[in-house]
């Protein structure tokens, strides 16, 4: 495998890859429901190609279900698309601080095949899987002598679903993921269930598996990233003027951070407070609207 210190600024011109489901969710307020499409594909490939990057999607739906493609279509979003027996579906319960998750149905797992014809056309891959099985070992594997910068959100990892709900449980499938990764992310419950699962500290881990930056999201507490180096930098969330929903606000403020220190050329503090920005710009509505996803009508 190449070694993961290269330099790799720039290189989203060239273009990424968004790899994982495209999702059929049904988000649970206090006084409503609504359904929409989301997943890494959704919010961070957008997040992307707003800021002028070249964006190829990896994604398997259900034959009833691929009009939903069209809303990344429609952003100049490449999309590479296998037609599955089932969409992912998950149903998201945001009322209070227990936030209650159900995976309905999945759609079949993101094979070696279908990455190939992006792969030739990107400099840059990110990785957002919402299950342990996602995406196929045998994907992962074919990567391992790539020469991609690769952006790992950690969740998909993080999570077994029994009788469809889904619990806090780390895969063994994760270690794969981390052998592969450049930058990873997780939120703070996921962080401690991998820190838990390897027993070892969050320094150790990076040594490990050679990791140049992990971020770590802490919701209304702002996060942190670390890097190879042991350098240790926390910012604040940004304020949500009118918090409406933050379903998509981690992929979003992934998807900032990775364009403002790779694109932008930015330092880790100054691209940590843009994603910031740009995630509750996202909980509030106003980044990716509402409207523009909306599958109530259909």
């Amino acid at each position: 495998m190449p070694p993961k210190g290269r330099s790799y600024m720039n290189l989203l011109k060239k273009g990424i890859g968004v790899v994982g489901s495209t999702t059929i969710d049904k988000i649970i307020a206090e006084n409503h429901s609504t359904t929409k499409p989301g997943g890494v594909t959704i919010y961070a490939g957008i997040t992307y190609r707003r800021h002028g990057v070249p964006v190829f999607i990896v994604s398997n739906m259900a034959e009833r279900d691929l009009e939903v493609l069209r809303i990344l279509q429609a952003e100049g979003i490449r999309v590479f698309s296998s037609t599955s027996a089932f969409s992912t579906q998950f149903v998201n319960d945001i009322r209070g601080d227990n936030r209650p998750q159900e995976l309905l149905q999945q759609a079949m797992p993101i094979e070696t095949g279908q990455l190939q014809p992006i792969l030739n056309r990107i400099a840059c891959l990110h990785l957002g899987p919402l299950h342990p099985l996602d995406i196929e070992a045998g994907a992962l594997s074919a990567l391992q002598n790539s020469n991609l910068k690769i952006c790992l959100d950690l969740q998909g990892y993080t999570r077994m679903v029994q009788n469809k709900k889904v619990y806090r449980s780390v895969s063994d499938q994760i270690i794969a993921g981390l052998a592969l990764a450049h930058i990873i992310k997780a939120n703070e419950s996921e962080y401690k269930a991998i820190l838990a699962f390897f027993r070892i500290t969050l320094t150790e881990l990076i040594h490990r598996f050679k990791i140049e930056e992990c971020v770590i999201t802490l919701g209304r507490k702002g996060g942190f990233v670390q890097n190879c180096r042991g350098e240790i930098f926390q910012y604040d969330a940004a304020v949500a003027k009118a918090p409406l929903d933050p379903t998509g606000a981690g992929d979003v403020f992934l998807a900032a951070y990775i364009v403002s220190r790779f694109a932008d050329n930015q330092n880790i503090p100054g691209a940590c407070v843009y994603a910031a920005e740009i995630a509750a710009r996202q909980v509030e509505g106003n980044y990716i609207p509402g409207e523009l996803l909306s599958l109530d009508a259909r």
